[in-house]
């Protein structure tokens, strides 16, 4: 009986003994956990990340471990320094990270985080004014490589190893920011709360957030796919609404591969009640007009590779634009496709845009360093008419584009054109318009424009083919107020080059036509086109009494080479009066010599004065033709005061030009047939006859 005791006494032992062990162990245990301080993985933490990125991480406040069934850990008062050269030292800032981790979910394989604060993250993406950005990194040191027989933690892999479930991410009081350095301009999101929310492993994420981008009240909410579902890059929905400024954009649809970025297929609807305040938060000045949009956007590679916009729908002030496009989102982006309207209105798109004041500038520039003159404006003493501001002809450099334009009915001008068809055509700087065409109400117009921004000194080609346009239509383009009636022909063939209108101008070359027979006129209209010549010429009683006059032709010609420009010829004849002369114009210098001669009635025998427009186009000058008056013998004329009739002067008798003529030679360019010589003036008859006048009315009608 001796050996079961002895037995006994050995399990006892045994029993005591992993005991005793035991005790150890959990003694250790707890010693070792009680006595573990998290701040001594300090300056490993921050060697690795120095070594990952180049950055110095500086972990300022203390590291805490809280145990549980829960464990907590948090971290206080961390930064991540920038590269030299940056607006500020930190890249990003964080007052407290607090993590809490689900113990128990280890024992089924899984990464369950059930929650995670970053409590007043400051993060600023920065461009320096060398194009360098602080968002790139470079490692300090290569890792090294595993040693023979070393296998690395192999990522989890869908359907197998450790799984990842975050129930909680929220953002408290967070800034994110952007600034580029070479404006100083600086965009900046204020979000005093974001919560990112996952139900179960399955369910799907949820991400809300307010806040502010710049002044501008901002909310966010998208729902898309399991955490687990985008880790596996497996197909998720995404339904987002953004709402900032007023304006709402709701995106849904699904995204094929998710961690590539690619196969995205979204249905896109955006309400803009303000353009101008969407703009102003990319720091872009806008109009402030309401923009409707809704179409179908799919990009079946990467967001860079480019895709389609499909059933596209564009709601503007005055009418809708729709089409299909196609995107290629290169380093020069392509758009190609086509768009239409049934109806357009652009005098409301155009009384939108002008109702919308512009925004003053933060600094005026000095009036000495402004130069040119502003279009539509006086110029400046010693100025120019025609604007010296570059075109932002850069622009044309920035995209590619082959689109067709349509409108079916476009309102223009208070008027209806229609089928108007613009191929547009870009091509590494250089735009094509050709042919484009519309009808008018009056008639067709077709041409083509061309400018090469690609070239240092840009050629620019106009050919312009209208047959009939509205008088009233021109009147109301040139700014003109006043009835008018009939139609112009206008033909143009011109090219210049260079950066400016006034540069192309300087060096324009090719001919511009106008002419017209036929329809009536504002004799308001006439006299501010040649009241300070009828008044040189003290003609300009001839519209005081307002009403108007019935246009029996206009005929302009104008051939330029380099700039250098020829009017001729040019006759303007109305039932009230008739101007006709030319001369030249320089177009680089903005000088003038031309000598017009305004034509009026008197006692009965037209009277034709001569008179020079000289000058510059800022401030032409206006005066007698000396030469010509002197060459008319109205000095000998009017020496004879003793109130006698006196014939008027051959030099001064007019003769009506011919219509036929000088429409004919617009046309061609053909020179008008020489005028007959003017026969002598005979001797004044002691009875008044047709042709005479007596020197008082002369020198009433030119002298007065």
């Amino acid at each position: 009986m001796a050996r079961p005791s002895r037995i006994g006494r050995v399990l006892r032992w045994t029993g005591l003994v992993l005991g005793i062990l035991v005790l150890a162990v959990v003694a250790v245990v707890a010693w070792t956990l009680a006595t573990f301080n998290p701040d001594s993985l300090k300056p490993r933490l921050e060697a690795e990340v120095h070594a990952l990125t180049g950055r110095t991480l500086a972990l300022n406040g203390p590291i805490r471990l809280h145990l549980s069934l829960h464990p907590a850990l948090e971290v206080s008062d961390v930064a991540l320094s920038n590269p030299p050269g940056f607006s500020r030292p930190e890249m990003a800032r964080l007052g407290k990270l607090s993590l809490g981790l689900d113990a128990l979910a280890l024992l089924h394989g899984q990464i369950a985080i059930s929650r995670l604060t970053l409590d007043r993250p400051d993060i600023l993406l920065e461009r320096a004014k060398s194009g360098a950005v602080n968002w790139r990194f470079a490692p300090a040191a290569a890792k090294s490589a595993p040693a023979a027989g070393a296998t690395s933690t192999p990522a989890a892999a869908p359907g197998g190893g450790m799984s990842l479930f975050v129930g909680a991410v929220r953002l408290v009081d967070a800034t994110l920011g952007y600034r580029d350095d070479a404006t100083g301009k600086a965009t900046i999101l204020h979000l005093p709360s974001l919560t990112l929310t996952e139900a179960s492993p399955s369910a799907p994420l949820v991400l809300t957030a307010t806040g502010a981008l710049g002044a501008a009240p901002l909310s966010m909410q998208v729902t898309t796919g399991s955490l687990t579902a985008l880790m596996g890059d497996a197909a998720v929905p995404l339904r987002a609404r953004l709402a900032a400024a007023g304006a709402d954009l709701t995106l849904d649809g699904r995204i094929a591969h998710p961690l590539a970025g690619s196969g995205i297929a979204l249905d896109v609807t955006a309400a803009v009640p303000s353009l101008r305040a969407v703009g102003q938060l990319a720091g872009m000045s806008l109009p402030a007009i309401r923009v409707g949009l809704r179409a179908k956007l799919a990009l079946p590679g990467t967001v860079a590779q480019g895709g389609r916009i499909s059933g596209l729908s564009l709601t503007l002030p005055g009418g809708t634009v729709t089409g299909d496009l196609a995107l290629r989102l290169a380093s020069v982006p392509t758009v190609s496709g086509a768009l239409s309207s049934a109806t357009f209105d652009a005098d409301t798109l155009l009384a939108a845009l002008r109702g919308t004041p512009a925004a003053a500038p933060a600094h005026p520039a000095p009036a000495a360093a402004t130069s040119g003159a502003t279009a539509g404006a006086p110029a400046a003493a010693g100025g120019y008419v025609i604007p010296t501001t570059p075109l932002p002809l850069g622009a044309l450099r920035t995209v590619d584009t082959d689109l067709r334009v349509s409108i079916g009915a476009l309102t223009a001008g208070g008027q209806v054109w229609r089928n108007l068809s613009l191929p547009v055509r870009l091509q590494a700087g250089r735009l094509s318009l050709a042919p484009f065409a519309v009808t008018t109400p009056s008639g067709p117009v077709s041409g083509d424009l061309a400018i090469d921004a690609a070239a240092a000194r840009p050629p620019v080609s106009l050919r312009l083919h209208a047959p009939a346009v509205a008088l009233a239509a021109l009147l109301k383009l040139a700014g003109e107020k006043g009835l008018a009636s009939g139609t112009m022909a206008i033909d143009l063939d011109l090219h210049g080059a260079g950066a400016s209108p006034h540069a192309i101008a300087a060096s324009l070359t090719g001919t511009a036509v106008a002419t017209m027979q036929g329809g009536s006129i504002d004799n308001a209209v006439v006299n501010r086109m040649f009241g300070p010549m009828l008044a040189r010429a003290n003609l300009a009683g001839l519209l005081a009494h307002g009403g108007q006059s019935r246009i029996e032709c206009v005929a302009a010609r104008l051939t330029a080479a380099n700039g250098a420009a020829r009017l001729a010829p040019f006759l303007f004849a109305s039932t009230l009066n008739t101007v006709d002369g030319g001369g030249t114009l320089n177009l680089g210098a903005e000088t003038l010599d031309l000598t017009f001669r305004p034509q009026a009635r008197a006692g009965g025998t037209g009277v034709a004065v001569p008179v020079h427009v000289g000058g510059r186009f800022a401030a032409p000058s206006y005066g007698l033709a000396q030469g010509a008056i002197a060459q008319a013998g109205i000095g000998a004329a009017l020496s004879f005061l003793s109130g006698q009739k006196l014939a008027v002067p051959a030099g001064l008798q007019a003769s009506r030009p011919s219509c036929a003529a000088a429409l004919a030679s617009a046309r061609t360019g053909a020179p008008l047939p020489a005028a007959p010589a003017p026969k002598p003036a005979a001797p004044a008859p002691t009875q008044a006859k047709p042709g005479t006048i007596n020197p008082g009315a002369i020198l009433k009608q030119l002298f007065h």
